[in-house]
């Protein structure tokens, strides 16, 4: 088998308004979740990009990395712990509220965004590619990202991971889910909140991560052995509404009742 997996972890944004602190937390956990713990992906299969190396192109160029060779029986990761963020969607029918999910890489632009944002719509195209029977797992910690987005979650300190940006005027009604694209996804997206919600970046047992990745490892931890990926969400839903965190995470994909990792 040829299991491959990037992890994607953006603390330090170009404007410090803008900077997180439990992202690369986030990656370093699941590295060792998957690679040490599990020892599912070799060390030497895993790529990580934190920071400025996570720009567009950056995170482009690793996602060709990580599908390239992939075939039915390989196991696929991709994670992705960030800024988030919507924009008004141009000449897409299907999305019921105008809206576009995005991620935010290093050099994203709030005066170019629709130039340096990763849409929702690029990822689609990414991922249509990945041949049947490929094992796939997109997980996204990140605002809006039940469609793709991330929120700062301290017991006095709360920010948000969503880039400062306003995508439209007026209230946001929830957005339509990647699920409801023309190209269906094969394989499973793992988001840390509903599309209209904000996803945590939270202060856990003395240090940062976002909720959504920590309860997502605790809940693999425990339960993974057997429980499909769609039950352990519902699990960190559980975990995260006992903790007071404002944020729903959701399961999509063909692949959503299967377990994180194959058999």
């Amino acid at each position: 088998m040829n299991n491959k997996a990037l992890l994607v972890g953006i603390n330090a944004y170009p404007n410090p308004n803008n900077n997180l602190r439990g992202c690369i937390n986030d990656i370093v956990d699941m590295e060792y979740f998957i690679a040490t713990k599990n020892k599912v992906y070799a060390k030497e299969n895993i790529k990580t990009l934190t920071d400025s190396r996570a720009t567009k192109k950056g995170v482009l160029d690793h996602l060709n990395w990580l599908l390239l060779g992939a075939n039915s029986g390989d196991q696929i990761l991709f994670h992705y712990s960030g800024h988030g963020a919507q924009l008004p969607s141009k000449g897409h029918a299907f999305e019921k509220d105008g809206l576009d999910e995005i991620i935010c890489p290093y050099d994203f632009s709030d005066a170019d965004a629709t130039q340096t944002a990763i849409t929702d719509k690029e990822f689609a195209k990414i991922f249509a590619t990945i041949p049947k029977g490929v094992h796939f797992v997109w997980i996204s910690d990140s605002c809006h990202s039940e469609d793709l987005s991330r929120k700062q979650h301290i017991a006095t300190d709360t920010r948000f991971r969503r880039f400062n940006h306003e995508p439209q005027q007026g209230v946001a009604t929830p957005a339509a889910s990647l699920s409801a694209a023309p190209i269906p996804l094969h394989g499973a997206l793992l988001s840390g909140c509903a599309s209209h919600q904000l996803s945590a970046d939270a202060y856990i047992n003395n240090r940062f991560n976002g909720a959504f990745t920590h309860y997502l490892i605790k809940n693999l931890s425990q339960y993974g052995q057997d429980a499909s990926m769609q039950d352990i969400v519902k699990y960190v839903n559980i975990d995260l509404m006992e903790n007071d965190y404002d944020q729903n995470p959701q399961s999509e994909g063909l692949l959503r009742t299967a377990k994180f990792f194959a058999s």
